[in-house]
């Protein structure tokens, strides 16, 4: 005999067993989303042993479900959060309306091209992120964050 479950029995069920989409997910961070940040440059975002913590800014800007977050990356390491190598420092992320098509965040409207030299996010970054001294630039590798 079959029973009926509730919707949330379902998701969670659905969830478990690997059958709920990503799109479905609603991808959400606090605005003093912690990182831990390893000698080797490492970032992870839970506790580890050796690693410092720090606060990664992130301003929700989307509050929809159908979205995600933008990092944005600047060469200058005064106020940055971490680096990513080659000079290159994380400052924050912005959400915005989008998805993410693996571990890469694309805004509605860039889905399948290269955010990085997109002017409007080069603004977003430097006006939300002074410290980027207006040379920031954004990319959408954050999935990471969700184990995407």
């Amino acid at each position: 005999m079959y029973r009926k479950i509730s919707t949330i029995a379902a998701i969670v069920l659905l969830s478990l067993s690997g059958i709920a989409k990503a799109q479905e997910m609603n991808y959400w961070l606090p605005l003093d989303f912690k990182v831990y940040v390893g000698t080797d440059d490492s970032v992870v975002n839970w506790n580890a042993p050796g690693y410092s913590e720090r606060v990664l800014p992130t301003v929700n800007r989307y509050k929809g479900t159908d979205g995600g977050y933008i990092a944005c990356y600047s060469r200058n390491k005064e106020g940055s959060i971490y680096s990513v190598g080659d000079g290159i420092f994380v400052m924050g992320q912005i959400r915005l309306q989008g998805k993410y098509i693996g571990k890469i965040f694309h805004p509605i409207g860039y889905e399948g091209k290269d955010i990085s030299a997109a002017q409007e996010f080069k603004d977003l970054c430097n006006q939300t992120f002074p410290a980027t001294q207006g040379a920031g630039w954004a990319g959408g590798d954050t999935g990471g964050w969700f184990g995407i």
